[in-house]
C-alpha cells in the first residue's frame, strides 16, 4: 500500500514536471493548455478534461481547451459565475469532486457528456488563480479506482491549476506591455511632427545649424524661390531635400538636376523635354524635370555653372510659369518651386557678364547660406559618431575612434567639407578592424593636428567635455519634445530607460513634471 502511494506521488511529481516544460516553451496559451490536457491522458489516464477561462466581456466561463470532448460538446461548455458545478467552483475558489454525475442535481451536464461515458467516472475541478486573481477552472474525468485517492488527485491538479494561472498572467502582462509600447510609438510617432523628423536628418547643435534650422521651418511653407549658397560638400542638396519635406508640396514629386554635370546640348532637353523628332535621335516624346516635377520642388544644383542660353529661358519659366518642349510651340502650364543652388560667388559671376543679373534677383528671393564644417566644429564629433554607425553596419564591424583621432579631425580644416569627413569615416572603417587611432588618420590630418595647438584653444581644451555637452543638449531637446515623458525621449534618442536616466543623474537634467 505505502509502495502504491509512492507511485502515485512520483507520478503526479512526473506530471507537474511534464506540465512546467511545455509551460516555459514559447507557445501561444492554447496550445500550452492543449498538451497539458494531453500529459492528464498520457501519465494519469483521464479520458476527458477541460479548461474554461472566465470572459469579463461576456461575464460566463467558456470552454477554450479540452480533450477527448467533440468540438460541439466543446462549445456548449459555457457556465455563468456561480451556475453548476463549474460556475460554483470559479464563484466560490473551492475544489469539487462528484462521484454519481448522471444523479448529481449540482452537475448540469451542459456538454452532454454523460450520453456517452459510464457512471465509473468521477469529476474533478479546480479553481484556475493566482493570489486573489481568478482566471477560471480545470476540470478533468477520472476512472475510479481502488488506489484513487480524490484528496492526492485534487492538490495536483490545484498545483497544474496554479502554473496555469501564473502563465495566464504572464501572458496577459505581455499582451499589456505590447499594447503600451504600440500606443508609445503611435503616440511617439504624432508628437514628433513630420518637421521633427525632417529636421533629424540635419546634424549639428552649433549655432550655426539651430540657426538654420530655424531658418527652414520658416522659409518651407511659403512658396518663394531659394538660392541656397555654400562651399561643396556642406550638404546644399540636403537642405534643399529638407526644405521640400517641410513644405506643403512635401506628398509630391522632388526632381534634381545637376547644370554642371549635364553638356549644354543635353541639359536644355533634360530640363523642358522634347517631341518625337525634335532632333537626330529623338524617337519618342519626353518629358523633362519642369513636367515631371510638376506640383512640387525641382532642385536646380551647381546653377552657377548653367549656360546664359538657358539662363535666359529659364527666367522665361519663372516669369511666365509655363514651359515648351523642344520641337514643339505648344505652352505647358507648370506649378514647380524653383530651389537653386550654387559652390561659387554668384555675385561676381554677374559683375563679370556670367550669371544674368535678372535671373539672379529671380532666383535670390530667400538666400539661405550653409556654413563650412570649420566654422561649426562643435558638429564635428556628432558628425564622425553618425557616419561611424552608418558604416559599422554597412560593412558588418563594430569600429570606435580613439579620442585623439577625434581631436584630430576637428582641428582639421576638411576643405570638401561633410563629404570628405564621410569619405574618410568610410575608408577607416575599411581599412581597419581595430579601434582608429591617430596613426590610422591620414598624414595630411595628422600634419594639422600637430600645427594646431589644442592648449591655445580654450573651446576644444576637454574634448570628452565637449562631447558631453552635445549629449546633454541633445537630451534636453528629446525630453522637451516629447513633453518630458523619458519613454518616448529614450526612443527618440535610440537610448534604453535605463541608459536615459543614467545620463539624466549623470548631467544633472531637471525631468518637468507636466
Amino acid at each position: 500500500m505505502i509502495g502504491q502511494q509512492i507511485n502515485i506521488k512520483e507520478g503526479y511529481l512526473t506530471i507537474i514536471h511534464e506540465a512546467s516544460k511545455i509551460l516555459s516553451k514559447k507557445n501561444t496559451l492554447n496550445e500550452s493548455l492543449k498538451e497539458i490536457l494531453k500529459i492528464l491522458y498520457s501519465y494519469w489516464d483521464a479520458p476527458i478534461s477541460f479548461v474554461a477561462l472566465y470572459d469579463s466581456q461576456m461575464g460566463s466561463l467558456r470552454i477554450v481547451e479540452s480533450f477527448g470532448m467533440t468540438k460541439k460538446e466543446a462549445s456548449k461548455g459555457i457556465f455563468k459565475k456561480g451556475e453548476g458545478v463549474v460556475g460554483s467552483i470559479f464563484k466560490n475558489e473551492v475544489p469539487a469532486v462528484i462521484y454519481d454525475i448522471k444523479s448529481n442535481p449540482k452537475y448540469l451536464n451542459k456538454t452532454r457528456i454523460t450520453k456517452r461515458i459510464g457512471n465509473e467516472l468521477v469529476f474533478l475541478g479546480v479553481p484556475i488563480k493566482v493570489g486573489g486573481e481568478k482566471f477560471g477552472v480545470l476540470c478533468t474525468y477520472k476512472e475510479k479506482t481502488r488506489s484513487f485517492s480524490h484528496d492526492d488527485a485534487i492538490k495536483m491538479l490545484s498545483t497544474l491549476a496554479t502554473l496555469i494561472g501564473l502563465t495566464k498572467k504572464m501572458y496577459e502582462r505581455m499582451e499589456e506591455e505590447r499594447k503600451f509600447w504600440q500606443e508609445e510609438k503611435e503616440i511617439l510617432l504624432t508628437t514628433i511632427s513630420k518637421e521633427a523628423i525632417a529636421l533629424n536628418d540635419i546634424i549639428g547643435v552649433s549655432d550655426a545649424i539651430t540657426n538654420l534650422k530655424k531658418i527652414l521651418l520658416k522659409v518651407a511653407v511659403a512658396d518663394s524661390t531659394i538660392l541656397i549658397t555654400g562651399e561643396s560638400g556642406t550638404g546644399k542638396s540636403l537642405i534643399a531635400k529638407t526644405i521640400h519635406k517641410l513644405s506643403p508640396r512635401r506628398d509630391k514629386p522632388f526632381a534634381t538636376i545637376n547644370c554642371a554635370a549635364i553638356p549644354e546640348n543635353l541639359l536644355e532637353s533634360e530640363l523642358f523635354g522634347y517631341e518625337k523628332g525634335a532632333f537626330t535621335g529623338a524617337t519618342s516624346r519626353k518629358r523633362g524635370k519642369f513636367e515631371l516635377a510638376n506640383g512640387g520642388t525641382l532642385f536646380l544644383d551647381e546653377i552657377g555653372d548653367m549656360p546664359l542660353s538657358l539662363q535666359a529661358k529659364l527666367l522665361n519659366v519663372l516669369q511666365d510659369k509655363e514651359i515648351s518642349r523642344l520641337g514643339s510651340e505648344q505652352t505647358i502650364p507648370i506649378d514647380v518651386r524653383i530651389i537653386a543652388a550654387t559652390n561659387k560667388n554668384i555675385e561676381r559671376l554677374v559683375s563679370l557678364g556670367h550669371f544674368r543679373e535678372d535671373l539672379y534677383y529671380r532666383l535670390n528671393v530667400i538666400p539661405i547660406h550653409v556654413p563650412p564644417l570649420r566654422e561649426r566644429k562643435e558638429d564635428i564629433p556628432l558628425l564622425i559618431d553618425y557616419f561611424l554607425k552608418k558604416f559599422n553596419k554597412t560593412y558588418k564591424k563594430r569600429i570606435s575612434i580613439k579620442k585623439e583621432a577625434i581631436r584630430a579631425m576637428v582641428n582639421y580644416r576638411w576643405g570638401g567639407n561633410i563629404r570628405e569627413l564621410e569619405n574618410t569615416i568610410e575608408r577607416l572603417v575599411i581599412m581597419n578592424d581595430d579601434d582608429i587611432g591617430l596613426n590610422d588618420l591620414p598624414l595630411y590630418i595628422k600634419e594639422e593636428a600637430v600645427d594646431f595647438d589644442i592648449e591655445q584653444d580654450t573651446s576644444l581644451k576637454d574634448m570628452p567635455m565637449t562631447i558631453e555637452n552635445i549629449e546633454k543638449q541633445q537630451i534636453q531637446e528629446a525630453l522637451k519634445k516629447t513633453g518630458f515623458v523619458k519613454s518616448k525621449a529614450a526612443r527618440l534618442l535610440g537610448y534604453t530607460i535605463r541608459q536615459l536616466d543614467y545620463r539624466i543623474k549623470k548631467y544633472g537634467i531637471k525631468v518637468q513634471k507636466l
